[in-house]
Protein backbone atom coordinates (compact mmCIF):
# COMPACT_ATOMS: atom_id res chain seq x y z
CA UNK A 1 0.00 0.00 0.00
CA UNK A 2 1.10 3.40 -0.89
CA UNK A 3 1.82 6.26 1.36
CA UNK A 4 -0.77 8.05 -0.18
CA UNK A 5 -3.38 5.53 0.51
CA UNK A 6 -2.53 4.63 3.71
CA UNK A 7 -3.02 8.33 5.19
CA UNK A 8 -5.98 9.06 2.58
CA UNK A 9 -8.65 7.87 5.02
CA UNK A 10 -7.13 9.52 7.83
CA UNK A 11 -6.89 13.29 6.29
CA UNK A 12 -10.24 12.20 5.06
CA UNK A 13 -12.00 12.00 8.16
CA UNK A 14 -10.01 14.83 9.75
CA UNK A 15 -11.79 16.72 7.27
CA UNK A 16 -15.32 15.52 7.84
CA UNK A 17 -14.73 15.72 11.90
CA UNK A 18 -13.62 19.69 11.21
CA UNK A 19 -16.49 20.48 8.67
CA UNK A 20 -19.23 18.94 11.07
CA UNK A 21 -17.87 21.14 14.00
CA UNK A 22 -18.15 24.18 12.03
CA UNK A 23 -21.25 22.93 10.61
CA UNK A 24 -22.57 22.69 14.26
CA UNK A 25 -21.30 26.22 15.58
CA UNK A 26 -22.52 27.87 12.36
CA UNK A 27 -25.71 26.57 13.16
CA UNK A 28 -25.76 27.65 16.95
CA UNK A 29 -24.90 30.55 16.35
CA UNK A 30 -27.52 31.03 13.67
CA UNK A 31 -30.26 30.57 16.32
CA UNK A 32 -27.99 32.86 18.35
CA UNK A 33 -28.33 30.80 22.14
CA UNK A 34 -24.99 31.26 22.48
CA UNK A 35 -25.86 35.23 23.22
CA UNK A 36 -27.52 36.21 26.50
CA UNK A 37 -31.31 37.40 26.31
CA UNK A 38 -32.28 40.30 24.65
CA UNK A 39 -29.31 40.65 22.87
CA UNK A 40 -29.49 41.46 19.36
CA UNK A 41 -28.03 38.48 17.63
CA UNK A 42 -30.17 36.25 19.16
CA UNK A 43 -32.64 34.52 16.80
CA UNK A 44 -35.11 32.68 19.64
CA UNK A 45 -37.87 34.05 22.01
CA UNK A 46 -35.33 35.85 24.28
CA UNK A 47 -33.63 38.19 21.48
CA UNK A 48 -34.04 41.17 19.98
CA UNK A 49 -32.94 40.10 16.92
CA UNK A 50 -36.55 40.92 15.03
CA UNK A 51 -36.96 44.42 15.78
CA UNK A 52 -33.12 44.72 14.40
CA UNK A 53 -33.96 43.08 11.41
CA UNK A 54 -36.86 45.34 10.73
CA UNK A 55 -35.59 48.55 11.77
CA UNK A 56 -32.52 47.51 9.32
CA UNK A 57 -35.01 47.37 6.66
CA UNK A 58 -36.72 50.70 7.03
CA UNK A 59 -35.07 52.96 4.02
CA UNK A 60 -33.10 55.76 5.56
CA UNK A 61 -32.15 54.38 9.10
CA UNK A 62 -29.14 52.95 10.22
CA UNK A 63 -28.90 50.18 12.23
CA UNK A 64 -26.07 49.08 13.99
CA UNK A 65 -24.52 46.92 17.18
CA UNK A 66 -22.03 48.74 20.23
CA UNK A 67 -20.30 46.20 22.06
CA UNK A 68 -18.09 48.68 23.52
CA UNK A 69 -18.25 49.09 27.45
CA UNK A 70 -20.93 51.71 28.10
CA UNK A 71 -18.14 54.43 29.52
CA UNK A 72 -17.19 54.89 25.99
CA UNK A 73 -20.84 55.85 24.39
CA UNK A 74 -20.09 58.57 22.08
CA UNK A 75 -22.51 61.65 22.66
CA UNK A 76 -24.29 61.77 19.20
CA UNK A 77 -28.09 62.63 17.88
CA UNK A 78 -29.72 58.75 17.74
CA UNK A 79 -31.65 56.47 19.43
CA UNK A 80 -30.10 54.12 21.87
CA UNK A 81 -31.58 50.84 23.00
CA UNK A 82 -29.53 49.12 25.87
CA UNK A 83 -32.71 45.96 26.71
CA UNK A 84 -32.58 43.04 29.18
CA UNK A 85 -31.09 44.89 31.78
CA UNK A 86 -31.03 43.30 35.28
CA UNK A 87 -32.40 46.17 37.47
CA UNK A 88 -30.90 45.30 40.59
CA UNK A 89 -27.50 46.03 39.04
CA UNK A 90 -28.96 49.63 37.91
CA UNK A 91 -29.86 50.61 41.08
CA UNK A 92 -26.38 52.21 41.59
CA UNK A 93 -24.69 53.06 38.47
CA UNK A 94 -20.92 53.84 38.08
CA UNK A 95 -20.05 57.30 37.61
CA UNK A 96 -18.68 56.45 34.32
CA UNK A 97 -21.34 55.05 32.95
CA UNK A 98 -23.24 57.28 34.30
CA UNK A 99 -21.54 60.79 32.82
CA UNK A 100 -21.72 58.70 29.35
CA UNK A 101 -25.72 58.08 29.31
CA UNK A 102 -26.53 61.93 29.93
CA UNK A 103 -23.93 63.24 27.64
CA UNK A 104 -25.44 61.14 25.38
CA UNK A 105 -29.25 62.42 26.10
CA UNK A 106 -27.83 66.21 25.77
CA UNK A 107 -26.37 65.97 22.75
CA UNK A 108 -30.04 65.08 21.43
CA UNK A 109 -30.04 60.99 21.95
CA UNK A 110 -33.09 58.98 23.35
CA UNK A 111 -31.83 56.45 26.03
CA UNK A 112 -33.57 53.68 26.39
CA UNK A 113 -33.19 51.27 29.32
CA UNK A 114 -35.51 48.35 28.87
CA UNK A 115 -35.51 45.81 31.90
CA UNK A 116 -35.68 42.40 31.75
CA UNK A 117 -38.76 40.96 34.37
CA UNK A 118 -37.52 39.09 37.57
CA UNK A 119 -40.08 36.53 38.00
CA UNK A 120 -38.57 34.41 40.23
CA UNK A 121 -37.18 37.23 42.97
CA UNK A 122 -33.98 35.65 42.96
CA UNK A 123 -31.38 37.64 46.30
CA UNK A 124 -29.16 39.91 44.76
CA UNK A 125 -25.61 41.33 46.65
CA UNK A 126 -25.53 45.13 46.84
CA UNK A 127 -23.95 44.76 43.32
CA UNK A 128 -27.01 43.30 42.09
CA UNK A 129 -25.01 39.85 41.46
CA UNK A 130 -27.54 36.78 42.06
CA UNK A 131 -26.87 35.29 45.52
CA UNK A 132 -27.94 31.52 46.45
CA UNK A 133 -30.34 31.97 48.79
CA UNK A 134 -29.11 28.08 51.02
CA UNK A 135 -25.49 30.04 51.13
CA UNK A 136 -24.00 30.10 54.35
CA UNK A 137 -21.80 32.42 55.92
CA UNK A 138 -18.81 30.31 55.33
CA UNK A 139 -19.90 30.20 51.37
CA UNK A 140 -19.93 34.10 51.64
CA UNK A 141 -16.64 34.79 53.04
CA UNK A 142 -15.54 32.77 50.16
CA UNK A 143 -17.03 34.23 47.69
CA UNK A 144 -16.16 37.70 48.93
CA UNK A 145 -12.62 36.85 48.86
CA UNK A 146 -12.67 35.24 45.36
CA UNK A 147 -14.14 38.57 44.28
CA UNK A 148 -11.48 40.83 46.06
CA UNK A 149 -8.37 38.40 44.16
CA UNK A 150 -10.12 38.99 40.90
CA UNK A 151 -9.97 42.42 41.81
CA UNK A 152 -6.52 42.79 43.02
CA UNK A 153 -5.69 40.81 39.78
CA UNK A 154 -7.40 43.05 37.62
CA UNK A 155 -5.48 45.99 39.46
CA UNK A 156 -1.94 44.22 38.60
CA UNK A 157 -3.15 43.90 34.47
CA UNK A 158 -4.36 47.21 34.20
CA UNK A 159 -2.55 49.43 37.09
CA UNK A 160 -4.40 52.60 35.90
CA UNK A 161 -7.59 51.31 36.73
CA UNK A 162 -9.44 52.42 39.57
CA UNK A 163 -12.83 51.45 40.36
CA UNK A 164 -15.44 53.69 39.23
CA UNK A 165 -17.89 55.37 42.07
CA UNK A 166 -21.51 54.34 41.86
CA UNK A 167 -23.83 56.70 42.32
CA UNK A 168 -27.78 55.99 43.29
CA UNK A 169 -30.04 56.08 40.95
CA UNK A 170 -32.40 58.20 43.18
CA UNK A 171 -29.61 60.72 43.72
CA UNK A 172 -28.52 60.85 39.71
CA UNK A 173 -31.93 60.77 38.28
CA UNK A 174 -34.06 61.19 40.35
CA UNK A 175 -36.54 57.99 40.20
CA UNK A 176 -36.49 54.66 42.21
CA UNK A 177 -36.76 51.46 40.99
CA UNK A 178 -39.19 49.36 43.05
CA UNK A 179 -40.67 46.04 43.23
CA UNK A 180 -43.58 43.94 44.32
CA UNK A 181 -46.43 42.10 42.87
CA UNK A 182 -48.37 44.34 40.61
CA UNK A 183 -52.00 42.61 40.48
CA UNK A 184 -54.15 44.30 37.66
CA UNK A 185 -57.41 43.19 35.79
CA UNK A 186 -55.53 44.10 32.98
CA UNK A 187 -53.03 42.08 31.18
CA UNK A 188 -50.42 44.51 30.54
CA UNK A 189 -49.91 48.20 31.00
CA UNK A 190 -52.02 50.81 29.97
CA UNK A 191 -51.42 54.18 28.72
CA UNK A 192 -51.88 57.47 31.01
CA UNK A 193 -53.41 60.58 29.53
CA UNK A 194 -50.57 62.90 29.19
CA UNK A 195 -48.82 60.07 27.21
CA UNK A 196 -49.06 60.93 23.18
CA UNK A 197 -52.13 59.54 21.15
CA UNK A 198 -49.96 57.67 18.74
CA UNK A 199 -49.08 55.49 21.85
CA UNK A 200 -51.12 51.94 21.93
CA UNK A 201 -53.56 52.15 24.68
CA UNK A 202 -52.20 49.03 26.22
CA UNK A 203 -48.40 47.10 25.81
CA UNK A 204 -47.82 43.15 26.65
CA UNK A 205 -46.05 43.55 30.31
CA UNK A 206 -45.12 40.60 32.13
CA UNK A 207 -42.80 42.47 34.84
CA UNK A 208 -43.46 43.87 38.32
CA UNK A 209 -41.29 46.58 37.87
CA UNK A 210 -42.25 49.61 38.61
CA UNK A 211 -40.58 53.21 39.11
CA UNK A 212 -41.03 55.71 41.87
CA UNK A 213 -40.12 59.27 40.94
CA UNK A 214 -39.33 61.89 42.76
CA UNK A 215 -41.08 65.06 43.23
CA UNK A 216 -40.17 68.11 40.44
CA UNK A 217 -38.28 65.37 38.92
CA UNK A 218 -39.42 65.91 35.76
CA UNK A 219 -40.28 62.29 35.20
CA UNK A 220 -43.41 61.67 32.24
CA UNK A 221 -45.48 58.63 32.84
CA UNK A 222 -46.80 57.28 29.94
CA UNK A 223 -47.57 54.04 31.05
CA UNK A 224 -49.09 51.83 34.39
CA UNK A 225 -49.43 48.71 35.42
CA UNK A 226 -51.93 48.37 38.26
CA UNK A 227 -51.64 52.24 39.05
CA UNK A 228 -48.04 51.86 38.97
CA UNK A 229 -45.48 53.49 36.60
CA UNK A 230 -43.88 51.53 34.50
CA UNK A 231 -42.94 53.26 31.48
CA UNK A 232 -41.49 56.88 32.01
CA UNK A 233 -39.63 59.64 29.94
CA UNK A 234 -37.20 62.83 31.16
CA UNK A 235 -36.04 65.82 29.00
CA UNK A 236 -32.27 65.67 29.53
CA UNK A 237 -31.24 68.73 26.86
CA UNK A 238 -31.64 68.12 23.36
CA UNK A 239 -32.52 64.27 23.87
CA UNK A 240 -34.42 62.24 26.74
CA UNK A 241 -33.97 59.20 29.11
CA UNK A 242 -36.49 56.67 28.61
CA UNK A 243 -36.68 53.80 31.70
CA UNK A 244 -38.88 50.83 30.96
CA UNK A 245 -39.85 48.18 33.35
CA UNK A 246 -40.42 45.33 30.94
CA UNK A 247 -38.41 44.71 27.98
CA UNK A 248 -41.05 42.14 26.82
CA UNK A 249 -42.38 44.26 24.26
CA UNK A 250 -39.05 44.47 22.17
CA UNK A 251 -38.47 40.70 22.41
CA UNK A 252 -39.26 38.37 19.26
CA UNK A 253 -41.49 36.75 21.13
CA UNK A 254 -44.05 39.88 21.62
CA UNK A 255 -43.30 40.81 17.96
CA UNK A 256 -44.33 37.29 16.66
CA UNK A 257 -47.74 36.73 19.30
CA UNK A 258 -47.71 40.51 19.91
CA UNK A 259 -46.23 42.89 18.56
CA UNK A 260 -46.73 46.84 19.45
CA UNK A 261 -45.44 48.60 16.33
CA UNK A 262 -46.58 52.39 17.51
CA UNK A 263 -44.35 52.05 20.62
CA UNK A 264 -41.75 50.84 18.62
CA UNK A 265 -41.99 53.75 16.05
CA UNK A 266 -42.32 56.06 18.88
CA UNK A 267 -38.86 55.25 20.34
CA UNK A 268 -37.13 55.58 16.78
CA UNK A 269 -39.06 59.02 16.68
CA UNK A 270 -37.43 61.28 14.00
CA UNK A 271 -33.63 59.77 14.74
CA UNK A 272 -31.83 58.05 11.60
CA UNK A 273 -29.84 55.82 13.87
CA UNK A 274 -30.38 53.09 16.19
CA UNK A 275 -27.70 51.88 17.89
CA UNK A 276 -28.08 48.24 20.15
CA UNK A 277 -26.01 48.38 22.88
CA UNK A 278 -24.50 44.56 23.98
CA UNK A 279 -21.84 45.16 26.57
CA UNK A 280 -24.28 45.40 29.11
CA UNK A 281 -25.36 42.03 28.60
CA UNK A 282 -21.63 41.10 28.45
CA UNK A 283 -21.34 40.59 24.69
CA UNK A 284 -17.84 42.97 24.30
CA UNK A 285 -15.73 43.86 21.37
CA UNK A 286 -12.77 41.84 21.23
CA UNK A 287 -9.52 43.19 21.26
CA UNK A 288 -6.98 40.33 20.59
CA UNK A 289 -5.34 38.97 17.35
CA UNK A 290 -8.32 36.92 16.08
CA UNK A 291 -10.64 39.75 16.36
CA UNK A 292 -8.35 42.30 14.24
CA UNK A 293 -7.69 39.36 12.00
CA UNK A 294 -11.74 39.07 11.14
CA UNK A 295 -11.92 42.47 10.87
CA UNK A 296 -9.56 43.06 7.93
CA UNK A 297 -10.81 40.30 6.19
CA UNK A 298 -7.68 37.69 7.29
CA UNK A 299 -9.12 34.61 6.67
CA UNK A 300 -7.86 33.40 3.12
CA UNK A 301 -4.36 34.80 4.59
CA UNK A 302 -4.59 32.24 7.43
CA UNK A 303 -6.20 29.34 5.54
CA UNK A 304 -3.35 29.49 3.37
CA UNK A 305 -0.93 29.00 6.74
CA UNK A 306 -3.29 26.05 7.57
CA UNK A 307 -3.22 24.44 4.59
CA UNK A 308 0.86 25.29 3.94
CA UNK A 309 1.65 23.43 7.57
CA UNK A 310 -0.30 20.32 6.85
CA UNK A 311 1.50 20.42 3.13
CA UNK A 312 4.66 20.72 5.32
CA UNK A 313 4.20 17.86 7.53
CA UNK A 314 2.47 15.78 5.30
CA UNK A 315 6.39 16.49 3.37
CA UNK A 316 8.12 15.18 6.67
CA UNK A 317 6.23 12.19 7.18
CA UNK A 318 5.59 10.84 3.66
CA UNK A 319 7.93 9.90 1.07
CA UNK A 320 6.71 11.20 -2.26
CA UNK A 321 9.36 9.32 -3.84
CA UNK A 322 8.95 5.77 -4.56
CA UNK A 323 11.58 3.31 -2.36
CA UNK A 324 14.57 2.03 -4.30
CA UNK A 325 14.52 -1.45 -4.52
CA UNK A 326 17.74 -3.75 -4.78
CA UNK A 327 19.44 -3.60 -7.99
CA UNK A 328 19.36 -7.05 -9.89
CA UNK A 329 21.68 -7.83 -12.28
CA UNK A 330 21.23 -5.75 -15.53
CA UNK A 331 18.54 -4.10 -14.14
CA UNK A 332 18.50 -0.07 -14.24
CA UNK A 333 20.73 2.13 -12.10
CA UNK A 334 19.83 4.80 -9.69
CA UNK A 335 22.34 7.18 -8.97
CA UNK A 336 22.51 8.22 -5.36
CA UNK A 337 23.11 11.47 -3.72
CA UNK A 338 26.97 10.73 -2.94
CA UNK A 339 30.13 11.94 -4.72
CA UNK A 340 30.98 8.13 -5.85
CA UNK A 341 28.00 7.56 -7.08
CA UNK A 342 28.82 8.33 -10.74
CA UNK A 343 32.16 5.48 -10.50
CA UNK A 344 29.76 3.11 -8.95
CA UNK A 345 26.85 3.10 -11.57
CA UNK A 346 29.39 2.82 -14.02
CA UNK A 347 30.93 -0.43 -12.73
CA UNK A 348 27.77 -2.03 -12.20
CA UNK A 349 26.86 -1.05 -15.88
CA UNK A 350 30.19 -1.77 -17.48
CA UNK A 351 32.32 -4.98 -14.91
CA UNK A 352 30.49 -8.20 -14.26
CA UNK A 353 30.83 -9.37 -10.93
CA UNK A 354 32.52 -12.30 -11.49
CA UNK A 355 35.24 -10.25 -13.32
CA UNK A 356 34.71 -7.01 -10.87
CA UNK A 357 38.11 -7.93 -8.63
CA UNK A 358 39.99 -9.14 -11.92
CA UNK A 359 39.37 -6.03 -13.03
CA UNK A 360 40.65 -4.00 -10.12
CA UNK A 361 43.85 -5.95 -9.94
CA UNK A 362 44.96 -5.68 -13.19
CA UNK A 363 44.34 -1.66 -12.74
CA UNK A 364 46.83 -2.49 -9.99
CA UNK A 365 48.94 -3.35 -11.58
CA UNK A 366 49.27 -0.85 -14.44
CA UNK A 367 49.86 1.58 -11.39
CA UNK A 368 51.54 -0.60 -8.82
CA UNK A 369 54.83 1.25 -9.13
CA UNK A 370 53.99 4.39 -7.59
CA UNK A 371 55.43 3.72 -3.43
CA UNK A 372 55.24 0.39 -3.33
CA UNK A 373 58.00 -1.84 -2.46
CA UNK A 374 58.77 -5.53 -4.39
CA UNK A 375 58.33 -7.11 -1.48
CA UNK A 376 54.63 -6.44 -1.06
CA UNK A 377 53.93 -6.91 -4.34
CA UNK A 378 55.17 -10.18 -4.35
CA UNK A 379 52.71 -11.03 -1.43
CA UNK A 380 49.62 -9.65 -3.23
CA UNK A 381 50.64 -11.93 -6.72
CA UNK A 382 50.75 -14.86 -4.31
CA UNK A 383 47.42 -14.02 -2.67
CA UNK A 384 45.98 -13.41 -5.84
CA UNK A 385 47.41 -16.60 -7.77
CA UNK A 386 46.44 -19.07 -4.25
CA UNK A 387 42.81 -17.26 -4.22
CA UNK A 388 39.87 -19.53 -4.68
CA UNK A 389 36.51 -18.35 -6.84
CA UNK A 390 34.14 -19.75 -4.83
CA UNK A 391 35.32 -17.33 -1.76
CA UNK A 392 33.11 -14.26 -1.30
CA UNK A 393 34.81 -11.56 -3.00
CA UNK A 394 34.93 -9.36 0.18
CA UNK A 395 37.40 -11.99 1.58
CA UNK A 396 39.58 -12.36 -1.33
CA UNK A 397 39.56 -8.29 -1.11
CA UNK A 398 40.66 -8.73 2.52
CA UNK A 399 43.44 -10.81 1.56
CA UNK A 400 44.86 -8.45 -0.89
CA UNK A 401 44.50 -4.81 0.92
CA UNK A 402 46.43 -7.14 3.87
CA UNK A 403 49.18 -8.09 1.66
CA UNK A 404 50.24 -4.15 0.89
CA UNK A 405 49.94 -3.48 4.45
CA UNK A 406 54.32 -2.96 5.14
CA UNK A 407 55.28 -5.35 7.64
Amino acid sequence: MTPLRRWFPLFLAAGLVIAACGWLFRLRLGGGDLYPPYSSMRADALGTRAIYEALERIPGLQVEREHRPVERLAARRRLVLLAGLEWQAWQRIPADELAALNAAAASGARVVLAFRADLNREERDERGRRVDPEEDEEAKAERKKREEAAEKREKRRRPGLRPSERTELTTAWGVELKHRWLLSRQTGAQRTPEAETTLPAEAPWKSDLYFAPADASGWRVLYRRAGEPVLIEKSVGQGSLVLMGDAFCLSNESVHLNRVTELIAWLVGDHHRVVFLESPLGVLQETGVGHLARSYGLHGAFALCVLLGLLYAWRQGVAFLPPVEPLERGGEVALAYEPTAGFTALLRRSVDRAALLGACVAEWRRGRRVGLTPASAERLESVWKAHDPKKPLSATYNALVRALKPR
